[in-house]
């Protein structure tokens, strides 16, 4: 069984090859550059950008997969979440394939990808809790047996991802502002400032706008008394709140639904910090699970996953 996957949720042009669940190639083309000039993604630039990078990624896809186009089997593609015009671009390729092909088409949830993006290098094993994280979305979800997604909690307004790079911007630092921030916190001392921890209560959602607000009034108060910033601190201190929220909400879990299994997922996923903490978790007596990082942001081998997933279900019915 061999599906051709095409991700195009957002800033990434992605088409992956798999066979029988196995990666065979995963070529990812970042449009980072383009929109770091404007401070964040432009839909209609990256529309253009999938439009443009596509037929390039594709035969490159299938060159690296060292397979001809005519031995797909299945069309996968990304069909929601995500913006309008990117998807449309991903959304026309896979049909048009799927119809010159005469071969079945899935359309596939963006979200439930990068938690089978967790499962390309390890089964999973049920009950799983999983942390996504990322730019748009932080949801704590249950599964208990495969596609069959419980979200426990979401984030109430801004993501934690989202946080990262408004908080970066208020440092004048470059977009992305997470990988920045993490890389700048690994050198910085968390108890330096103080900031609260954000949703402090026992539900399983997540709010980051108020810490937000808070690192906003914290900088404007350092400025204001004329005192040098020290940043790689007060990006440690900003990256340690973040984490605990995210392990505190997740602990709580794990002891209410004593999971087999947590995974994370989602582009936040590939933060040093929060990969640490998340591991560190097995000494609950759980199996922690962080993908590869190139499977951490979008990609199409999290979407190839998660419909060869999507055909095993359907035929065992």
């Amino acid at each position: 069984m061999v599906i051709l996957a095409i991700e195009t949720s957002c800033d990434e042009t992605s088409i992956a090859v798999l066979a029988d669940g196995k990666v065979l190639s995963n070529v990812i083309s970042s449009q980072i550059a383009e929109h770091t000039k404007f401070g964040g993604v432009v839909p209609e630039l990256a529309s253009r950008l999938h439009l443009k990078n596509l037929s390039y990624v594709l035969s490159q896809a299938l060159h690296n997969a060292k397979i001809a186009i005519t031995d797909i089997n299945y069309i996968a593609y990304t069909a929601t979440p995500g913006l309008i015009g990117a998807l449309h671009i991903g959304k026309v390729a896979a049909e048009t394939l799927s119809t010159y092909l005469e071969i079945p088409l899935l359309p596939l949830n963006h979200l439930s990808g990068h938690i089978y993006g967790a499962a390309i290098d390890q089964q999973f094993e049920f009950p799983l809790l999983a942390l996504l994280v990322s730019g748009g979305h932080t949801q704590l979800i249950l599964m208990t047996r495969h596609l069959k997604f419980e979200i426990l909690g979401s984030t109430l307004d801004d993501a934690v991802g989202e946080c990262y790079d408004k908080v970066a911007r208020m440092l004048g630092l470059s977009y992305p502002g997470g990988p920045v921030i993490d890389q700048l916190a690994q050198t910085g001392n968390p108890d330096r400032y103080q900031l609260p921890l954000p949703l402090n209560d026992k539900s399983y959602n997540f709010s980051f706008s108020g810490l937000k607000s808070a690192a906003a009034n914290l900088l404007t108060k350092i400025r204001n008394r004329g005192e040098e910033l020290a940043i790689n601190d007060f990006c440690a201190t900003f990256q340690k709140v973040c984490v605990d929220t995210l392990m505190q909400k997740l602990t709580m879990a794990i002891k209410e639904y004593q999971p087999k299994m947590v995974v994370l997922a989602g582009g936040v996923s590939a933060n040093q910090s929060l990969r640490k903490a998340f591991l560190g978790l097995e000494s609950l007596g759980v199996k922690a699970v962080v993908p590869k990082l190139e499977y951490c942001t979008d990609n199409g081998a999290m979407i190839g996953r998660l419909g060869y997933q999507e055909i095993l279900n359907n035929n065992n019915k």
